[in-house]
């Protein structure tokens, strides 16, 4: 029988959905049964949409909730928390240093519950730099709903934190890449190719761990 993979994520400009497709991709190219689905954010109280207008004080507005684990309303395709997978894949963009709050709202729902108790789970996540308290998070916010954690991965934007930022900043306020901002020569926003084969090889390696029974219940405790 295939292996049945959930992958679960939450994508505001297109990146963790790139991540998330390029492991379906290879997944399914591995005679896995591979099942895309995508958190659906639904609380009018956080409504964000591009182009971001004003930058600056729409991202601090979301600062205090976004840090702080406020929740809001989410929704996932109906029937899939009740199905039963071998492996789920959680991924989260990076906002603030944090999950993004959709994730956090659905992980500490009752559906999360019904869905990651006694299943093990991968973390993959979207970012400039700073990733680890991201998938710190999403990995305890996981295991408190009873999932056993195998493996994670980040994925991360070309340049460093300064070059990374301005691209960033960019995208959100104009919904494009531009070629420069401020004046400065920017990377195209995004998880680089590189990346994306990065996001295959890592859906290959937890694919050879799904079919080696000696591998398959090794929880990372890290």
């Amino acid at each position: 029988m295939k292996p049945r993979i959930l992958i679960l994520y939450y994508s505001f400009t297109q990146q963790t959905r790139r991540v998330a497709e390029a492991m379906a991709e290879e997944f399914s190219a591995l005679d896995c049964d591979a099942e895309l689905c995508e958190i659906e954010f639904l609380d009018q109280r956080y409504r964000i949409e591009l182009p971001f207008r004003p930058v600056g004080r729409k991202l601090f507005r979301w600062l205090l909730p976004q840090v702080t684990g406020k929740t809001g309303e989410v929704r996932v395709p109906e029937g899939v928390c009740s199905q039963d997978y071998d492996l789920i894949c959680l991924g989260s963009p990076t906002w603030w240093l944090n999950p993004a709050m959709p994730v956090v709202s659905f992980l500490k729902s009752p559906a999360a519950g019904q869905l990651l108790k006694n299943r093990r789970f991968a973390v993959f996540t979207a970012c400039r730099k700073m990733w680890w308290n991201n998938m710190r998070r999403v990995k305890k916010l996981a295991r408190k709903q009873g999932g056993t954690f195998i493996d994670g991965a980040a994925f991360c934007f070309r340049g460093n934190d300064i070059q990374s930022a301005l691209s960033f900043i960019s995208y959100m306020k104009n919904d494009a890449n531009l070629e420069r901002f401020w004046g400065v020569k920017i990377y195209e926003f995004g998880i680089p190719p590189e990346g994306i084969a990065r996001a295959k090889e890592f859906a290959r390696e937890l694919a050879v761990r799904l079919m080696s029974p000696s591998e398959a219940n090794t929880e990372d405790v890290s």
